[in-house]
């Protein structure tokens, strides 16, 4: 073999025989000591990372049991070292699932928003959104808002309105009515101190005020008398809307100067009780409120209901086990059964309040879902109205905590119902009666649509929320949401029960004309509608401040204004009396009214012809002609959309010149931060252009502005269009000396035709 050189400077000659076994024991220790090297923990690589490609997951950065068991523990020492928490598994579905642990997270949601009790069936089959404090069912998932309305007029429709709060008074009759004449006004109608109240056997509702000298209105509440007094007290049942319950409970409080007494903090039904030196004690109670609307409501409530006879389980807590109290029971069981077959609620007493001792109404529940069906017979007794129907164990608080915590669970009942020789057949054990509370509503008094929106309102003890409303769908009840609330009214031709001088509805007006004018920016430009080529200076907001201020006869701004409820609120103002048939062409008075310049009138219109009136559409007065022949809004410039049209320009030419900059730092190794400044003020500057600020409503356009529209839609029971909204008072006396009086213009923000209507003062 020959010699091979390795290099310049010096010579080398390999051997001419390689043995293994020299060469392997010769490297054997260099082996070990790279072994050592890679399976030392002090070294560089993360331990995720000594595994193949193959075997890395994304999730082993956060995850330690993704990695093998012999690389766990070194890869946590990692993370703590770099100051990072390791972060564990998810809990697994069947950890979730656990009924504690299913409690533990419902309490958790609920910390923003209250839940109702029949919010997990609604929150699967209904579209929810979040008002007033509360998750509330909106509108159904399916199509069924037809269907809805028929279930007004022929059918029944159930809606929980448990956001309904109640707190109960108790003390002196006389202390009672006289705390709330501070706060409540008798010209608009009975007092909470009137003789048709005190009896118990009705339910009424009043409008309250705040405790100040503008006397500004909070909301309508509604009210009930307990038949008998406790001890020689008497007992009072208030509901509150939740739009306003905080307000109306401080004023309430201060009203009859109550100090907070203490918190439950148990499983109590109350939650809070107030009490002051006069013995009068104000508790909030949790009760549950149903709403059943429609011609068949009782033929449902005689299905679901079945009167209960082992009833001595809830009356010995009440000592109301005598032979008194046993004979008003048979009363009340005996004037439900004598209504059963009328054909319609509205035939009964209005507002009528009727206490029943029902079964467990799981027990009587059909195999499928099944249409009640009215058997309409003659009954004599309907008219005479018996004494003290109102009276039941559901007033005692002991009563509803015993039947809230006795409540059979659903396996119970499902158990028993397996051991039943023949299927489907009705158990013979009758379970825990159950107490409940109706409330006959009457429905509309208007000629057009006289008895529509009658049914009952169900007042259930907590807990037994979910089991009847299951029984009352299963019984041919269709569910509905906000959404046939708001249909309702409108159909009734009644207002927004949030009305525009309470706080409550300022509220809520702020809230919709954010909405609206949110998804008129998320629009593109050329998509969104120009209101200043429109003449609409107002086209998302009810500015009702600016256009009294403009209808008044002196100019002065109105700072606090009032809606007109009735003709006899007018009186305590002017004196003078508002007539229904005013606006009528058989009216005689032609001279015109004395107003008030910071009266709203609510009105109803309906339009002649097609087309719908939206919300915020404006309200006008006709001039000569307009009836002949249904005017159009001339067409108008636009000032600012050049200005838009450079601002635009600027502000792109602004970014890229920003762009450019942000670029040849980053070559340069460094980082500009956007400033959001300028995008900001881009914003808004854009917006003032597109929406200036209202400086005229009521010459804005060629006819004169005298309201807006509140709700507008089409109206099944009318068959046409109609629109109901609030006109200042003072263009009243305007719209009388025209020959046809009751005529306006309604004409929508994104149109420049005006449609003809006929105006109604909503009493």
């Amino acid at each position: 073999m020959s010699d091979t050189k390795l290099g310049d400077d010096e010579e080398k000659q390999l051997p001419p025989v390689l043995v293994v076994s020299r060469f392997t024991a010769a490297r054997g220790k260099e082996i070990q000591i790279m072994k050592g090297a890679l399976s030392n923990s002090s070294g560089t690589k993360l331990a995720f990372q000594r595994l193949p490609r193959h075997m890395r997951r994304r999730a082993m950065s956060h995850n330690a049991k993704r990695l093998p068991r012999r690389l766990r523990e070194i890869h946590l020492n990692q993370m703590k070292k770099s100051g990072l928490l390791a972060q564990q598994k998810r809990p697994s579905r069947k950890h979730k699932r656990k009924p504690s642990n299913i409690m533990k997270d419902y309490m958790r949601r609920q910390l923003r928003c209250k839940w109702l009790d029949t919010h997990l069936w609604h929150a699967r089959r209904f579209h929810m959104v979040e008002k007033w404090g509360y998750k509330l069912p909106f509108s159904p998932c399916d199509k069924s808002f037809r269907a809805c309305y028929r279930a007004t007029v022929s059918h029944c429709l159930l809606q929980d309105i448990s956001y309904y709060s109640c707190i109960e008074i108790t003390g002196d009759c006389d202390k009672i009515v006289s705390g709330f004449k501070k706060i409540s006004d008798p010209h608009l109608g009975l007092t909470i101190g009137a003789k048709a109240y005190l009896k118990g056997s009705r339910e009424g509702n009043i409008t309250i005020f705040k405790i100040v000298a503008s006397r500004k209105a909070i909301g309508k509440i509604y009210f009930n008398w307990k038949p008998t007094p406790v001890h020689g007290k008497h007992v009072l049942w208030i509901w509150i809307h939740a739009a306003y319950y905080a307000e109306a409970l401080d004023t309430i409080v201060s009203c009859f100067n109550l100090e907070i007494n203490h918190m439950d903090v148990d499983s109590s039904n109350d939650t809070k009780s107030y009490t002051n030196f006069e013995n009068i004690e104000l508790r909030e109670l949790s009760l549950c409120r149903f709403r059943l609307t429609g011609s068949l409501s009782n033929a449902v409530l005689q299905n679901c209901f079945h009167l209960s006879e082992n009833n001595k389980i809830i009356l010995e807590p009440t000592n109301d086990v005598d032979s008194d109290n046993y004979e008003q029971l048979k009363r009340r069981n005996k004037y439900w059964s004598e209504i059963k077959n009328i054909s319609s609620t509205s035939e009964l007493h209005p507002h009528m309040v009727l206490s029943l001792i029902i079964e467990d109404p799981r027990l009587h529940l059909p195999r499928k879902r099944t249409k009640s069906v009215q058997k309409v017979t003659a009954s004599s007794h309907v008219d005479t109205l018996p004494e003290n129907l109102a009276e039941g164990p559901i007033w005692d608080g002991s009563v509803r905590k015993i039947v809230k915590d006795t409540k059979p669970s659903n396996a119970v009942l499902t158990e028993l119902r397996k051991k039943l020789l023949v299927p489907g057949s009705e158990l013979e054990e009758k379970g825990m009666p159950v107490p409940v509370m109706l409330i006959q509503r009457p429905g509309s008094k208007h000629q057009t649509n006289i008895g529509y929106g009658t049914g009952w309102d169900i007042i259930i003890p907590s807990g037994w929320a979910q089991p009847v409303w299951i029984s009352l769908i299963m019984w041919g009840a269709r569910p509905g949401g906000l959404k046939q609330t708001n249909m309702i009214a409108f159909e009734t031709n009644q207002p927004n029960f949030l009305y525009p001088d309470t706080s409550a509805g300022a509220t809520e007006e702020t809230a919709i004309s954010n909405q609206y004018r949110e998804r008129y920016f998320r629009l593109p430009p050329n998509k969104r509608t120009n209101y200043t080529k429109f003449k609409i200076t107002s086209p998302f907001a009810w500015n009702w401040n600016f256009l009294l201020a403009e209808w008044n006869e002196h100019g002065n701004p109105v700072e606090d204004f009032f809606c007109f409820k009735r003709s006899e609120a007018i009186k305590t103002h002017t004196k003078i009396d508002v007539p229904k048939d005013l606006l009528s062409s058989k009216s005689t008075n032609v001279d015109g009214i004395d107003c008030v310049d910071n009266c709203l009138v609510p009105v109803s219109i309906k339009l002649s012809q097609k087309g719908l009136s939206n919300k915020f559409a404006i309200i006008c007065l006709p001039q000569e002609g307009d009836l002949k022949k249904e005017p159009s809004e001339e067409n108008c410039l636009d000032k600012n959309e050049k200005l838009r049209k450079e601002l635009r320009r600027n502000h792109k030419t602004l970014l890229k010149r920003l762009r450019r900059r942000r670029i040849r730092a980053k070559r340069k190794g460094k980082t500009i931060p956007i400033d959001g400044t300028i995008l900001s003020n881009y914003r808004s500057k854009m917006r003032e252009l597109w929406l200036p600020q209202t400086t005229a409503i009521r010459h804005s356009c060629s006819r004169e502005v005298i309201g807006f529209v509140r709700d507008g839609d089409f109206s099944f029971l009318l068959g046409q269009c109609k629109a109901i909204g609030y006109v200042a008072m003072n263009a009243l006396s305007s719209l009388l000396q025209f020959k046809s009086r009751g005529k306006v213009l309604v004409r929508n923000g994104n149109s420049k035709q005006y449609r003809l209507g006929t105006l109604e003062i909503v009493m």
